[in-house]
């Protein structure tokens, strides 16, 4: 086959941005235009365009059907829900005065619940607090103790008042 050196580089540039050699690259051609049906003339490609057109036709014939089965009678459902809310809505307008008689009791039965949440968050606190005494001071009464075990028999008077001193000022420490 002989064709023009022009076509012969474009072939040949053609063939290495694919990574083939110029008979492969051809041979892919002709199969390409086989199995594609395209004329290699047209370059504007209409039946391509055609093709896309028939598509784009059945995709919008598509929507069409979707729209007339499902979005319509999704409307007017939707439509159906919106009346019936309303009606609700005006029925529960129409029971104001009992809502607000509830909103009030449960403001004032609210407010009585906070009033005994902290009532028992001040007692826990003082019993935490009595439990710590309670620890502290026996601290303090078994020091006490081991203090006037270690006096022995018979004890002086300063180590009594020391001993004493001792104490009171751990308990003036609480």
């Amino acid at each position: 086959m002989r064709f023009p050196d022009a076509s012969d580089q474009k072939l040949q540039k053609l063939a290495l941005k694919t990574g083939l050699t110029k008979l492969a690259f051809f041979i892919a051609m002709v199969d390409y235009f086989y199995k594609s049906k395209k004329d290699p003339r047209d370059l504007n490609d209409e039946l391509l365009k055609k093709e896309l057109v028939k598509r784009t036709d059945t995709i919008i014939a598509f929507i069409k059907v979707m729209e007339e089965e499902l979005l319509r009678p999704l409307k007017k459902d939707g439509e159906r829900i919106i009346k019936a809310q309303n009606n609700i809505i005006s029925q529960f307008n129409s029971m104001g005065v009992q809502n607000n008689q509830q909103t009030d009791m449960l403001v004032s039965q609210s407010a009585g619940v906070e009033k005994i949440v902290t009532y028992l968050q001040k007692l826990d606190t003082a019993h935490l607090q009595k439990v710590q005494l309670k620890t502290k001071f026996s601290e303090i009464l078994e020091c006490y103790i081991k203090g006037r075990e270690n006096m022995g028999i018979v004890p002086r008077q300063i180590d009594k008042d020391n001993l004493t001193k001792q104490v009171r000022q751990q308990l003036n420490n609480l």
